[in-house]
């Protein structure tokens, strides 16, 4: 397994049943509040981090801060967010099963709009190479992956009580539309660069059931589950990106407008994909295609 890929820690929330933090009673910003790190104001952004680490996590903060203002131009109100940028020592995962999982991608807790990324780029599971600034970009992706859940919530559905739909494959596809949008404004060459990696991985291995339906997830082996889901978020990822050139930021209004948001605990993917088909035509060949 070359990395585990963002979302994957949501999904394992999805397929479980509690938290390692729910089970403590705590909220995940409480207990990185309660690890005594510095923190910064940088633009929107308050960040915490080791005084070691200060001048990497400013510079993501700063990067969380330009997707801000890039959003802020295009919606309202204004995205909310704090970062937390934690070595393995302070490293925790919230999600179920999460005490287990290896170090080094970047998860949010949409409840109280936070972000942990990765202090380190010399461990973790998305140091893959092959450099330095791969590393750095590739965990820079999932970050802005891990802000387009909580743009999601936040500028699409505010109202709505839940953080997520029924279908997961929807909420991934939705938070790579986000951070897709934003670094092809920012730095096309970044875009390139990331295509081409999640081509390589659609193209490196195939699930054993292709499928929207990801029930059968619950059947397979752990190695497996990391291997399938990482191929289901790239494969989706190459879609965002396929459906923000046709459509761009539009399709963002589209669903945020036309979609029964306070019905999404009960979305099946054979009712949705027809009105996603109908905002975006094309979306039911492409998912007949996957099914086929």
């Amino acid at each position: 397994m070359r990395w585990l890929t963002a979302g994957l820690l949501g999904a394992i929330a999805a397929f479980g049943v509690s938290t390692s933090a729910a089970a403590q009673n705590r909220r995940p910003i409480e207990i990185v509040r309660a690890l005594d790190l510095d923190s910064a104001i940088v633009g929107s952004i308050r960040v915490h981090f080791l005084a070691d680490d200060r001048e990497h996590a400013l510079r993501l903060a700063a990067l969380c801060d330009e997707a801000v203002s890039f959003f802020k131009d295009e919606f309202s109100p204004a995205l909310s967010l704090r970062l937390a940028v934690l070595r393995p020592p302070q490293w925790f995962v919230p999600y179920a099963g999460g005490d287990g999982e290896p170090y080094g991608i970047p998860w949010s807790w949409v409840p109280d709009a936070l972000i942990t990324v990765p202090a380190s780029l010399d461990v973790g599971v998305l140091i893959t190479g092959p450099d330095r600034s791969a590393d750095l970009r590739r965990v820079q992706f999932v970050m802005l992956h891990e802000l387009g859940h909580l743009a999601s919530k936040q500028l699409l559905h505010p109202n709505r009580g839940e953080s997520f739909s029924s279908l997961r494959w929807f909420d991934e596809l939705i938070a790579t539309y986000f951070a897709y949008a934003f670094i092809q404004a920012r730095d096309p060459r970044w875009v390139h660069a990331a295509q081409e990696e999640w081509q390589g991985l659609v193209e490196s291995f195939t699930p054993s059931v292709v499928s929207l339906d990801w029930s059968h997830f619950r059947d397979l082996s752990p190695e497996e589950f990391a291997q399938t889901y990482g191929w289901y978020q790239n494969l989706l990822n190459l879609r965002a990106a396929a459906l923000y050139e046709e459509y761009g930021l539009d399709f963002l209004r589209r669903i945020r407008d036309r979609l029964d948001w306070q019905n999404s605990a009960n979305w099946t993917t054979d009712g949705l994909i027809p009105i996603l088909d109908d905002l975006a035509p094309g979306f039911q060949a492409w998912a007949s295609a996957l099914e086929g």
